[in-house]
């Protein structure tokens, strides 16, 4: 029987190490995304607002999946220019084990619809809380916002302003959280 010397046990660890790669992306990597861990916690984290359709949305339903919601008004460029990626990330990831809600601060729906009568949202499920009773709640201070809760419905990341929600590398890197 041989035993192993130190060096055989540190290059076995670093061979094993190189091979299997992370379960998901790495916090480096969600940062050069634009993806952070909130600097504190939302603990009173809810929905309880409607979809266009009148459904009321919450947190609860969305159990057992990463979810991804993001805070939107009409007049906000940045929002504007976002959607399109938020609704192909949508249909890339899949319902199984992702959601992906477009949640609307502030406008009437009438507004939001005429809004969405020229963009092309495919499938990317609209909310509104034309109360604005969600900003204070989810610390909004800027639009858009978007946060990722894993799922037991814990905030694990966010982004401040306009991201590329389908790009390959952010695909990847959200997959892998679920």
């Amino acid at each position: 029987m041989r035993l192993l010397n130190r060096r055989d046990m540190v290059m076995g660890l670093a061979a094993t190490a190189a091979l299997s790669g992370p379960a998901f992306a790495s916090e480096p990597e969600f940062r050069r995304l634009g993806l952070a861990e909130p600097p504190f916690a939302i603990d009173t984290a809810e929905l309880g607002v409607p979809d266009l359709d009148g459904r009321i949305h919450s947190l609860e339903d969305y159990r057992g999946k990463t979810l991804i919601v993001s805070f939107w008004a009409t007049w906000c460029p940045p929002c504007r220019k976002e959607m399109p990626t938020l609704a192909r990330l949508n249909r890339e990831l899949g319902s199984d084990k992702f959601a992906v809600l477009a949640v609307n601060v502030g406008d009437k729906d009438k507004k939001v619809r005429a809004f969405l009568e020229q963009a092309e949202l495919d499938g990317l499920p609209i909310l509104i809380d034309d109360k604005g009773t969600l900003p204070g709640k989810w610390y909004l201070r800027g639009l858009p916002v978007t946060y990722i809760l894993n799922g037991s419905g814990d905030v694990i990341l966010g982004a401040i302003g306009e991201r590329v929600w389908d790009a390959p590398e952010m695909i990847a890197a959200l997959k892998g959280l679920g």
